[in-house]
């Protein structure tokens, strides 16, 4: 094995540490806190970005904190939609999209580094990998009426959490301490489909040694259809029904060449429509297709704690929750051959058909994903100064995906050359035939993840500034994961799907340690380290090393350098290989075909797996500074660096085929099989690989104000903007800067301002992302010399300039009997996402979405 990090690196940046440090979320609580402080002794809590407990007032982290009464005033009925309002959210996240492979999947995306470089945690602990993807958590498995509070880090953390913490972590808190009942049930109304509906029972009890908390909730978004978006035109697709000549390539299959337009008389049902010369079919694919999917989430969570004695505490954690998903896509394309003695043919040749097949309905998928989740645990006071934590957990999330009305293409192609199938009048074509070419899809997958731990942490010796002590702590995890596609459809016999399975199983052990030395009252430096031994790459060590500087009472430094890495993912590394229709320029190809050697053609690629891929390596270091200027005021700036080596990226067919042509580097598995007389494509081998440099820094600024107006009510404003000066990607073709390029905004912010007076509450909350041009804009400026307003004066664009702002409005009233009523509005002016012709539905889905105005109401009932 080799050892992919060495701390004696990390040493030389000793001066440019980080962590431990003010918590923007906790300025105004310092002053209640600090004069507690002489009149009691504070329990020691565990904090976000470290293993060493410690009473609150001793020292806190650079975490973003959204408790539980912000995650009210946000209107948002998922912890997805709520963490991709965050301005750490630099370039959107991907969600639920309808015809996806993973349509009700969800990620966080933190500083643009991707959901696999960003760690979700659920109390301190891995949340569940999504076997959808096989890569991150999906956060649409988390009820939302479950979580306390949640906590941003937005440093790498390796040296503490192990992989995939490269770009910063979320701490999902879960509710403990409740007492009673309470009861909440909501309904939301959006303006173009997405209607939302929430509701959760809770109770909680507690004695003098132990507590109980159960609770099951539910909350859904509906589907919407792109239909119901105005700004999107028509679809116009070639896919519909019209013949084509075709070459065989230098594998023996058909490759269309020339369209020779539409079949008489098959452009006649509906959302068929020929073109202006009246030469091509064309067929609406917005007709039925939806743009986002429904979510439909149930949960069940329990959790409690007992103290058996003095010394001995036992505690559990457990949770159980259902996903469905549903997703409309448009009817199934394909291209059929048709000989020339078929009925189906009227050019007396053989034919290929670019079809439609709208007769048999849209597509539609229903996903359901089931999430469980179970944590034992013990704490042992061994002695005073010597404390113990142990335990196991087991989560396992399986998932399961059915498709309808996809087409068997070997069985379409005999209906087609039989004349059974008529496709001259697709929409008039028996149901008995019909299901003759319908099949199903499915995928069936699973991630379990089998969890022993254990940490003990001592009190050591007295500094000036207090205790210092040590954490050390020993994990074990086996992770099993499985994502099974159907028989047909990994044969490629299934038009309208793609896709092979994928498996794979690791284990890991893990050795870690956190020392905190508090030199003075005012100077601590926090050094941890970690070794993580994988069973199928190699092992890795993490260092961090950081320091909080506090010169006066009101201004506190503080700096980090650490050292991280992401794991090669099972998926990437176990997948069977799968067929993949690629479109490509290679001239030999296109020559043999008979077309002009600049034309883009469609060849039958293969997506292969990466058996050698090795862990991506990331060095980071960030510096802020805290200020309270006034008991009113809070301020922070934080700079943050971030450069990840060995980049996971992925080389598309076109990308394998250039760098063969040119000599370049690839993968020693990726690679172009040709034709040895005709030099045409027999076979790309596309994939994943190790290559490249990720570069990014960028500031974040966070300023909170607190005012008392006395009989006239408190009034609370936090405003948040997120900076990114760069983010360049670096391969050996050269280094390319995103930020300001299309969907890479440069700043994302919030201002979120709360008035409150007795029972009564009004929030408003702005939300601004900076403009970013088109997709065409970039291109053709980029390109081709056009000016922004040339692009738009084409059609090709919608507008130059412009940043995108939205509102939120909500009031609450507290009832004389125990109950609060919410009404409030995301997106009150109905502003449009920002529109983009290069996407389907006319946007981009990660960054924006196109329900509009959301009107919610919301009702709280405790006992």
């Amino acid at each position: 094995m080799t050892n992919l990090k060495k701390l004696p690196n990390a040493i030389k940046f000793a001066l440019f540490a980080s962590a431990a440090s003010l918590a923007t979320g906790n300025a105004f609580a310092q002053e209640a806190e600090s004069t507690a402080s002489d009149t009691k002794t504070l329990d020691r809590i565990e904090v976000t970005g470290s293993r060493i407990k410690r009473a609150d007032i001793e020292g806190a982290l650079p975490v973003t904190v959204i408790s539980r009464q912000d995650i009210e005033v946000s209107g948002k009925v998922s912890v997805a939609e709520l963490l991709q309002n965050s301005t750490f959210n630099s370039f959107g996240s991907v969600t639920p999209a309808s015809g996806s492979s993973a349509q009700s999947f969800s990620e966080l995306s933190l500083r643009g580094l991707g959901g696999g470089r960003t760690l979700i945690l659920i109390d301190g602990r891995r949340a569940p990998t999504s076997p959808q993807t096989g890569i991150g958590q999906d956060l649409n498995s988390i009820p939302l009426a479950a979580v306390e509070r949640v906590e941003i880090l937005t440093d790498g953390a390796s040296a503490i959490y192990g992989a995939d913490a490269l770009g910063g972590v979320v701490n999902i808190i879960t509710r403990k301490d409740f007492n009673g009942v309470e009861i909440t049930l909501g309904k939301g109304d959006s303006y173009r489909g997405g209607d939302t509906e929430e509701g959760s029972a809770m109770f909680g009890v507690s004695g003098d040694r132990g507590r109980l908390l159960g609770g099951v909730s539910y909350s859904s978004r509906g589907i919407n259809f792109i239909s119901d978006l105005d700004w999107v035109a028509p679809g116009a697709s070639s896919y519909s029904n019209n013949y084509y000549d075709f070459a065989l390539d230098a594998n023996g299959n058909r490759a269309p060449t020339r369209n020779r337009g539409a079949v008489p008389g098959g452009c006649t049902n509906t959302g068929f429509y020929l073109n202006a010369a009246g030469t091509t079919c064309l067929y609406d694919f917005n007709l039925v297709a939806a743009d986002t999917a429904s979510i439909d989430q149930k949960g069940a969570f329990a959790r409690g704690d007992y103290q058996i004695n003095d010394d001995w505490n036992v505690y559990f954690s457990s949770s159980v929750t259902r996903v469905e998903s549903f997703g409309r896509f448009a009817p199934t394309p394909e291209y059929i051959f048709v000989s020339a003695t078929s009925p189906n043919n009227t050019r007396g040749v053989d034919q290929l058909v670019k079809h439609r097949f709208a007769a048999l309905g849209p597509r539609d998928n229903y996903d359901d994903t089931n999430v469980y989740d179970f944590n034992l645990g013990f704490n042992w006071q061994v002695s005073d100064k010597i404390a113990l934590d142990f335990g196991l957990r087991r989560n396992e999330s399986s998932f399961k995906s059915f498709g309808s009305n996809y087409v068997n293409i070997p069985v379409a192609t005999e209906l087609f050359n039989s004349g059974a199938y008529d496709i001259f009048n697709p929409g008039g074509n028996s149901e008995a035939v019909l299901n003759e070419i319908r099949t199903t899809t499915s995928r069936n997958g699973f991630y379990k993840q089998d969890e022993l731990y254990a940490q003990a942490q001592f009190d050591l010796f007295e500094m000036g500034g207090g205790t210092s002590v040590l954490a050390l702590g020993a994990e074990y995890r086996e992770d099993d994961y499985a994502d099974i596609y159907d028989a047909q459809s990994a044969a490629g016999n299934v038009g309208g799907s793609s896709g092979n399975s994928s498996f794979g199983n690791r284990t890991l052990t893990s050795f870690y340690g956190e020392w905190i030395f508090p030199i003075l009252s005012n100077f601590e430096i926090d050094l941890a380290a970690r070794y993580d031994d994988y069973s199928d790459f190699g092992d890795s060590t993490s260092p961090k090393i950081s320091f909080r500087y506090q010169p006066l009472d009101n201004l506190t430094l503080r700096a980090s350098y650490g050292e991280g890495f992401r794991a090669p993912p099972l998926t990437i590394i176990n997948q069977l290989d799968s067929f993949s229709a690629d479109s490509v320029v290679d001239a030999p190809t296109a020559i043999q075909l008979g077309v002009a050697p600049t034309t883009s053609i469609q060849i039958n690629g293969l997506r292969v797996a990466t058996p050698e891929l090795q862990p991506e390596e990331s060095s980071q270091w960030s510096a802020g500074v805290v200020w309270d200027p006034t008991d009113w005021l809070n301020l922070s700036l934080d700079y943050y660096n971030i450069e990840i080596e060995n980049q996971i990226r992925f080389y598309s067919a076109q990308t394998v085929i250039n760098r063969t042509r040119l000599g370049q580097f690839l993968p020693s598995h990726l690679f172009v099989t040709r034709d040895p007389g005709t030099q045409a494509l027999i076979q790309v081998r596309a994939g994943y690989g190790n290559e490249g440099l990720i570069n990014t820094d960028g500031f974040d600024f966070t300023a909170r104000t607190n005012f008392d107006f006395g009989a006239w009510g408190d009034l609370k404003s936090a405003l948040q903007v997120s900076y990114v000066n760069s983010f360049e990607i670096e391969t050996l073709t050269g280094a390319t800067e995103y930020v300001n390029s299309s969907d890479y905004p440069e700043w994302r912010a919030s201002l979120i301002n709360t008035w409150s007076k007795g029972d009564f509450a009004l929030s408003w909350t702005v939300n601004a992302i900076d403009y970013t041009p088109e997709y065409y804009v970039d291109l053709f400026e980029g390109n081709y010399g056009y000016s922004c307003q040339d692009t738009v004066d084409i059609g090709y664009a919608y507008k130059c300039s412009g940043i995108y702002v939205t509102h939120d409005l909500q009031a609450t009233y507290k009832t004389p009997w125990n109950g609060k009523v919410t009404l409030g509005a995301l997106n009150v002016t109905n502003k449009k996402p920002r529109l983009d012709q290069a996407y389907t539905p006319g946007y981009n889905g990660v960054l924006f979405n196109a329900y509009g105005r959301q009107v919610y109401v919301r009702y709280t009932q405790s006992f």
